[in-house]
């Protein structure tokens, strides 16, 4: 992979790689799993293994069709042979993240020079975007890997010089990766990659080349392996096509859903990419300057890719940040091939594109330092809890990486290096290593405080969550939470089945269902919600003995008069 490199550069991409592969590591299998996203999608599969029945889809025994079934099967021979651990659960992750790589590895070795695979490859890896993307317990982690093959199909078949049997090839490959994108995530795993195409083909001219035969034959598979597919998960979770095809498809893009989640500005995917870009964002300043007019076929499909992904979703009435995960691919080899695989030229200009692009990584160690600083300090106590002293250790890969690459930061080797080290940071400052209570992204990680309490509870004991589900919770504790005036994305699997249990909706239901539990019933509550929801049974709520985090406080819910456990 390095062989084009000199010795002192292979050195440092070799330490730089090293690095990276323990960010992967750390990031993948020491870390919680955070609440709602990968709790959700570790408890699936979970509860998949518990009852042993693959077929329906439930979430806290609720009829759960938010997403289709196949990422759930991915996930859940690991937790079956493994056990339900939140590391157990992201070992699938390694399909999307290795298989992404492997794909991507062989398109641009074929297509681009042979100096420019190590950059782009690299570079794609270790963008934030993808970085964090690809190993969170998410179904948009899988798509970004069927998408892709999709992608990547479509352009072999559509390849200046292919012959006709590449391009059968390519189209039936496509088909069958769109089928499984689609039974990961919808049908946005078809039809982006298809406009990509189009708008790729419209580029360069050729658009009269996009009909053949094979299309049809290609359209055949895809409906003919789809259809009895959708068919068969309909006859295990009645109403599953309905809800998904109609309110998770076409009710949720147009905002006419009755209940319309994430509305957010056009403008936000433009706003979050150069985020999602770090640390390498500024050198895509370099990329297009050093790229313009020079561009070849695959740039010009890879431009079209990120654009159609950001462009579609921007149009949305419905965001969130995942959605835009396939662009990252696109986005990342796009930065590395011109942004910075192309040699460093002795011109004054070329320098400040280079010293540009450097500041993106400088940036990312300042807000490294920034939040260390803020959280050991207690700057903002209410919005950032206090880290743990032992997380100072995470400047020390940063500080030897760049002792190393000093003189190195003029080539990819040591910009890589650096990245490297940064990136192991971000690992650390998200893993245990931080403390209990601190967590640096919006959604908390509640995960050591749940992995205490299920050390601690008897077979009597209940849960009931207030007024937010928490599904990281049930999956750590393995057993049924009661939910208390809360729906959510719950709300439609309780309004399916009514027979079954639904949440409490009064403080009289709740005192009856203390009274008959033979243990004790800890309730789990946001710290603000116990003054301005919780006042009238406050009297009710005695201290658990759990440490409380920034986002949950434990109580043992206990009216006066109920007997006390055993």
């Amino acid at each position: 992979m390095f062989s084009t490199y000199q010795p002192h550069e292979r050195r440092r991409l070799l330490v730089a790689l090293l690095l990276l592969a323990a960010a992967y590591g750390l990031f993948l299998f020491w870390r919680g799993c955070f609440d709602p996203d990968e709790g959700r999608y570790a408890e699936v599969p979970r509860e998949m293994v518990a009852r042993g029945d693959w077929m329906e889809m439930r979430m806290m025994d609720f009829r759960y069709y938010e997403k289709p079934i196949l990422s759930y099967w991915l996930t859940a021979p690991a937790i079956a042979l493994f056990g339900p651990h939140d590391w157990a659960s992201r070992i699938p992750l390694l399909l999307p993240i290795i298989g992404t790589l492997l794909l991507m590895r062989a398109l641009v070795r074929r297509h681009w020079p042979r100096t420019m695979a190590s950059p782009a490859l690299l570079t794609m890896l270790s963008v934030a975007g993808f970085f964090t993307g690809l190993a969170l317990l998410m179904t948009d982690a899988f798509l970004v890997f069927w998408f892709a093959l999709v992608c990547v199909a479509l352009f072999n078949a559509y390849a200046v010089g292919a012959t006709s049997v590449q391009r059968r090839n390519g189209l039936l490959l496509a088909a069958a990766a769109g089928t499984l994108g689609f039974m990961t995530k919808g049908a946005v795993a078809v039809v982006l990659p298809g406009a990509a195409l189009f708008c790729w083909l419209l580029w360069e001219r050729r658009l009269r080349q996009l009909w053949t035969w094979w299309l049809l034959v290609a359209a055949a598979l895809f409906v003919g392996v789809l259809v009895p597919w959708l068919w068969w998960l309909e006859q295990h979770n009645p109403g599953f096509v309905k809800y998904f095809v109609i309110d998770e498809h076409l009710s949720r893009f147009t905002g006419t859903r009755a209940s319309q989640g994430h509305p957010e500005p056009w403008w936000l995917f433009l706003a979050l990419t150069p985020v999602m870009l770090l640390p390498w964002t500024l050198f895509g300043v370099r990329a297009i300057v050093r790229g313009w007019g020079r561009h070849d076929s695959l740039t010009r499909f890879l431009v079209c890719w990120a654009a159609i992904v950001i462009v579609f979703f921007s149009i949305s009435s419905g965001k969130l940040m995942s959605y835009i995960l396939p662009a990252f691919p696109a986005l990342g080899l796009l930065i590395g091939r011109w942004g910075v695989g192309e040699p460093l030229e002795d011109t004054a200009r070329d320098r400040r594109l280079w010293r540009l692009g450097l500041a993106g990584p400088f940036i990312v160690l300042l807000l490294l330092a920034l939040l260390w600083i803020g959280s050991w300090f207690q700057l903002v106590p209410s919005r950032v809890p206090q880290i743990a002293a032992a997380s100072a250790l995470l400047f020390l890969p940063i500080a030897a990486a760049l002792w190393l690459a000093r003189s190195a930061l003029r080539t990819f080797a040591g910009v890589w290096l650096f990245v490297g080290s940064l990136l192991l940071g971000l690992a650390l400052i998200c893993s245990p290593l931080a403390g209990l209570n601190f967590n640096v992204f919006l959604h908390l990680n509640n995960s050591l405080l749940y992995k205490q309490i299920a050390a601690q509870l008897q077979p009597e004991d209940r849960l009931v969550m207030f007024f937010d589900y928490r599904p990281a919770l049930v999956y750590y504790t393995q057993r049924d939470a009661i939910a208390f005036q809360m729906k959510n994305e719950l709300a439609y699997g309780m309004a399916a089945e009514p027979n079954r249990r639904g949440s409490l909706e009064n403080f009289d239901q709740l005192r009856a269902v203390a009274s008959q539990c033979r243990g004790k019933l800890y309730g789990f509550v946001d710290p603000p919600d116990v003054a301005r929801r919780l006042g009238p049974i406050r009297d009710a709520l005695l201290p658990a003995g759990f440490p409380q985090t920034p986002d949950t406080i434990v109580f043992e819910v206990k009216f006066p008069g109920k007997p006390a456990g055993p």
